[in-house]
């Protein structure tokens, strides 16, 4: 084996006191590492949203493999959504209706409201804002309800209010997701053939984006704050830095210096 590399050199371990990165550089690395990853994730939903109905709980299913994603956490992609599709069906199908119905009506507004946008005697205009503020609002707040359901222990009239108010606390994430979405849903628009590659890509990266940007604040303003309330630590955030904390066992990967071994002698004695 010591052709193709050296036992006697320290490897590079497991420092415990890492630094976390950044999020943008977080984000990319965990996007590289997991690409292939997405393409399956992104065909298992296909094929459970090709029955409408379905939408929610294969939604809350794809949403809970990008909760374990962004947590890094090891899992097996097919038996995990399934699990998860069933563990959430309830709350998720109840959603799902909710949003399909909305999907509808918001088809159903730019094409009315842009037949009539000429009508000089009632400010279409105006009306065509209205819905699209609400249509907006109710996207961000979708950011967050599957991400709950999925994560959470609470009712779905909590969920929403919950998430109705995360819509407008965590601007800076909600700006950046509903970006991604805009972009995407206008490249829909004016490129159909766009809609070809749902099978295979867009779904589950624009799911990755939203979790990524969403879930940080659902940790700041409903998870931490419960724990704290019971004395404890999120045990979804790891420890960075934490210098404070006395150490028994300390992992001191990468710090070891090489290794030196001692000649036995001829006589085949053994060296203690």
């Amino acid at each position: 084996m010591g052709l193709f590399y050296n036992n006697n050199v320290a490897g590079p371990g497991v420092a415990k006191h890492g630094k976390q990165k950044k999020p943008f550089f977080r984000y990319w690395e965990i996007f590289g590492n997991k690409f292939w990853t997405f393409f399956k994730i992104n065909l298992i939903y296909f094929v459970f949203c090709i029955p409408i109905v379905t939408f929610g709980p294969a939604t809350a299913a794809m949403t809970a493999l990008m909760r374990n994603i962004y947590l890094e956490r090891p899992q097996f992609v097919f038996h995990d959504f399934w699990q998860a599709f069933k563990k959430n069906f309830k709350q998720s199908f109840v959603v799902g209706l909710l949003d399909v119905w909305f999907i509808v009506m918001a088809v159903f507004s730019f094409f009315f409201f842009s037949a009539n946008m000429d009508n000089n005697e009632d400010p279409y205009w105006l009306y065509y804002a209205m819905v699209m503020a609400v249509e907006i609002i109710i996207l961000l707040m979708n950011f967050y309800i599957f991400p709950q359901i999925v994560a959470l222990n609470l009712k779905l009239p909590q969920i929403l209010k919950n998430s109705f108010i995360l819509a407008f606390l965590n601007l800076k994430g909600n700006l950046i997701s509903l970006a991604v979405y805009l972009a995407y849903i206008a490249l829909v628009m004016f490129c159909l053939p766009v809609l070809l590659l749902l099978p295979l890509v867009p779904l589950a990266w624009l799911s990755f984006t939203s979790m990524f940007t969403s879930y940080p604040a659902i940790q700041k303003f409903i998870i931490n704050p419960f724990y704290e309330s019971q004395g404890l630590k999120n045990p979804e955030i790891p420890d960075y830095d934490n210098d404070d904390e006395e150490v028994i066992f300390e992992d001191r990967g990468g710090e070891e210096a090489p290794l030196k071994l001692k000649k036995q002698d001829k006589g085949g004695k053994v060296i203690k």
